[in-house]
């Protein structure tokens, strides 16, 4: 990682640990309530690169009721793989510092390679601190992918299919 003093004023706005601890809280969240399991540990790296970019994030389905694989081979879906693997790669260090923050912080805990959210914590989801409305929909979509990748199998056949390699 690049000293906080040389990076863009968008990368750190962007790739904030802040900002991205609560979307890999929000995933964790939504993956713990759905799956009534701890969330595996890849999960915010996948969701992180599909919330980061805004074409994908607003091609997601509505309900969590869609199919993945439906999904992913549909249009929408097929676009989105376009450079996922590589946007993901490219995200892993940040995602690490997030993740460390949010540990840091109390969001989650980590046991055997998986994520649980810390009950005694509530982070909003919605409009309040002058939060803007696309970062209002980077936690709600987090949130969403939590839950419907938690309904869409084994989270390896989740990232064959996004073109990711363990």
């Amino acid at each position: 990682m690049r000293p906080w003093d040389e990076r863009s004023t968008e990368e750190t706005n962007l790739l904030n640990p802040a900002f991205l601890s609560i979307i890999s809280y929000q995933c964790i969240k939504g993956y713990n309530e759905t799956e009534g399991k701890k969330a595996p540990y890849v999960l915010p790296f996948l969701v992180t690169s599909l919330i980061l970019h805004k074409r994908t994030r607003e091609s997601l389905p509505r309900s969590i009721s869609s199919h993945f694989t439906t999904w992913i081979t549909q249009t929408e879906g097929a676009q989105a793989k376009i450079g996922y693997a590589d946007r993901t790669r490219s995200i892993v260090p940040c995602v690490k510092e997030a993740l460390t923050f949010g540990l840091a912080n109390q969001l989650f805990t980590i046991s055997d390679d998986s994520f649980e959210t810390n009950q005694n914590i509530s982070v909003t989801s919605h409009l309040n601190n002058g939060a803007t409305e696309e970062v209002i929909d980077c936690f709600k979509k987090a949130y969403f992918c939590g839950r419907w990748l938690a309904r869409a199998g084994k989270i390896e056949t989740i990232m064959s299919l996004l073109g990711v390699k363990p």
